[in-house]
């Protein structure tokens, strides 16, 4: 796991629960499982399918999925593909590129941006324009 000097920072400032105190465990019991108990196998799985299920998605899994929040998300806080690439550990391009892929929002600024450099006298956050057909 890879943490940056904030994160072990915060880390550091919680306080120390048991050794066998979870990151995933039940706050409440629930029937089947005790206050402070992990969570199970599936337990996790459930949720996401219900998730899934409840949002019409089909065919993601919860490993793919989350991979692929993880991976937009950061091209939208404007790291570059490599940088991404390496903090997503992918290991081929072919992986994944099927995470990163361009979204209309990205082509709007990209747009936009070169519609400003071409004027040269363009506002500030002045909005680009992408028609479809």
């Amino acid at each position: 796991m890879y943490l940056i000097r904030e994160d072990i920072d915060l880390l550091k400032s919680m306080p120390r629960g048991l050794p066998d105190l979870y990151f995933f465990r039940h706050l409440k019991g629930n029937g089947a499982a005790r206050p402070g108990q992990r969570f199970g196998h599936d337990y996790l799985w459930k949720w996401w399918k219900k998730a899934c299920s409840n949002l019409g998605i089909e065919g993601v899994d919860l490993y793919g999925g989350t991979r692929h929040s993880t991976v937009i998300y950061l091209r939208e806080l404007g790291h570059s593909p490599e940088a991404v690439k390496r903090a997503s550990m992918h290991s081929t391009n072919k992986a994944f590129e099927r995470y990163l892929q361009v979204t209309a929002s990205e082509v709007r600024s990209i747009y936009a941006d070169a519609r400003c450099n071409k004027r040269k006298r363009c506002k500030q956050n002045e909005p680009g324009f992408v028609y479809t057909l």
